[in-house]
């Protein structure tokens, strides 16, 4: 979901394999928003998108480490795309 206010920031699920870009801003709950900042997805940090192929999680190299984030989380991470 393009968000309407910042065009050029997309969510994770929207990204395509093997692009790169910025945590923008994490939405959910507290606990969700927690658990995404202590594993090191935080707004501002750089990640690179390795795996997203529509089915199963999607797999982000953030940090110096794979993460995988399960399709309905990775709708909530927003990040800017990098060119």
């Amino acid at each position: 979901m393009q968000q309407e206010n910042f065009p050029n920031i997309i969510s994770l699920d929207e990204m395509r394999e093997n692009t790169g870009g910025n945590i923008e801003k994490i939405e959910g709950d507290s606990r969700f928003i927690s658990r995404i900042v202590s594993i090191g997805l935080t707004p501002g940090s750089t990640f690179s998108l390795l795996k997203n192929d529509g089915r199963s999680p999607l797999l982000v190299f953030c940090r110096d480490t794979v993460i995988a984030v399960n399709r309905k989380e990775s709708s909530q991470i927003l990040a800017k795309v990098n060119a």
